[in-house]
C-alpha cells in the first residue's frame, strides 16, 4: 500500500498507452488503444469501452478526494462528493487493477490493490527522486501517470487525450462534458518534467490534427489507419455515469 519500490522496472523495457481526459478523446475509437498495457487517470473508467482497454493501473491524485466532508478543506471537493462514490465503488469492483490514489485520503479508503502516494514519499535517492526536483511526482495527472511508467520502466510511451500539455493547439474542456471544447493558447508544457522522463522514455502524444512542441506527435489516423470520427458525450457515457459527473457544478454535461 505504501511501498512504490515493488513496482520499479516490472515493465521495462515495454510499451503502454496512458489516457487523460483531454477532449481529443471524443475524437478517437479507445479500442484502438488496446494492444499494449494501459495507465488511466481521471474519468477513463466512466468511458463505455473501458472495459475493452488493457488498463491495469488508474491514478486519481487529487488530495482529500475521498475524505467525509468534515475533513476537506475546500468547498470544491465537498462537491465531488458523488463523483467519489462512484469512482469508489469502481475500486472496490475492479480487483485486478492497481489504484494509487493520494495518502491524504489514508485512512478513509484502503484494499490490497490501493497504494498510496504523495511527494513526501519520494526522496532524493529514489528512482522518482530526479522528478521531484524537476516539478513534483504526484502534483496532478499528467505528472503522476508520466512518474508511474518511468518507475515500471516502460521504454516507451503513448499519450492520449492530454491536449492542454502536449497538443498544439489545445483544447478547453474534458471528454465527458459536452461539446468540442475551445482552443487556447497554453503555456505550461512541463519541460523539465519531460526532460527527465525522455532521457528514459521515448514519449509520443497521439493528436487529432495537432503538432507539439515537446513531445514526438503522431496523429491518430496515421496511428492507426482510420479517419477521426466525434462522438458527443452522451455516445461515449451512459445516462447513469452523466447523471453522476451532472451533480459537479462545474462540469458542462447537459444543455
Amino acid at each position: 500500500m505504501f511501498n512504490l519500490n515493488k513496482y520499479k522496472d516490472i515493465h521495462k523495457g515495454e510499451t503502454c498507452y496512458i489516457f487523460g481526459d483531454g477532449p481529443s478523446i471524443k475524437w478517437f475509437d479507445l479500442t484502438k488503444f488496446s494492444d499494449h498495457i494501459g495507465i488511466s487517470c481521471g474519468t477513463i473508467p466512466f468511458h463505455n469501452d473501458f472495459e475493452k482497454l488493457n488498463v491495469k493501473y488508474h491514478m486519481l491524485v487529487e488530495p482529500w478526494f475521498y475524505c467525509p466532508a468534515w475533513v476537506q478543506p475546500h468547498q470544491y471537493l465537498k462537491d465531488y462528493k458523488v463523483l467519489s462514490s462512484a469512482h469508489r465503488n469502481f475500486m472496490c469492483q475492479n480487483k485486478d487493477i492497481e489504484f494509487f490514489i493520494n495518502l491524504s485520503n489514508f485512512p478513509w479508503v484502503f484494499g490490497l490493490n490501493i497504494n498510496f502516494v504523495h511527494n513526501i514519499m519520494v526522496g532524493k535517492k529514489h528512482r522518482l527522486g530526479a522528478i521531484k526536483e524537476a516539478g513534483g511526482v504526484f502534483n496532478g495527472s499528467f505528472h503522476a501517470t508520466l512518474s508511474l511508467a518511468y518507475l515500471m520502466g516502460f521504454s516507451k510511451v503513448y499519450l492520449i487525450g492530454f491536449d492542454a500539455w502536449t497538443i498544439q493547439p489545445a483544447r478547453t474542456l474534458r471528454w465527458y462534458e459536452l461539446g468540442e471544447g475551445e482552443f487556447f493558447e497554453a503555456t505550461n508544457f512541463a519541460d523539465k518534467l519531460l526532460n527527465v522522463i525522455k532521457e528514459n522514455i521515448d514519449v509520443c502524444t497521439i493528436s487529432k490534427d495537432g503538432n507539439s512542441c515537446n513531445v514526438k506527435n503522431i496523429s491518430y489516423k496515421k496511428y492507426t489507419n482510420q479517419e477521426p470520427e466525434f462522438k458527443e458525450n452522451y455516445q461515449l457515457l451512459s445516462n447513469q455515469y452523466l447523471d453522476i459527473l451532472d451533480t459537479y457544478p462545474e462540469y458542462k454535461i447537459y444543455e
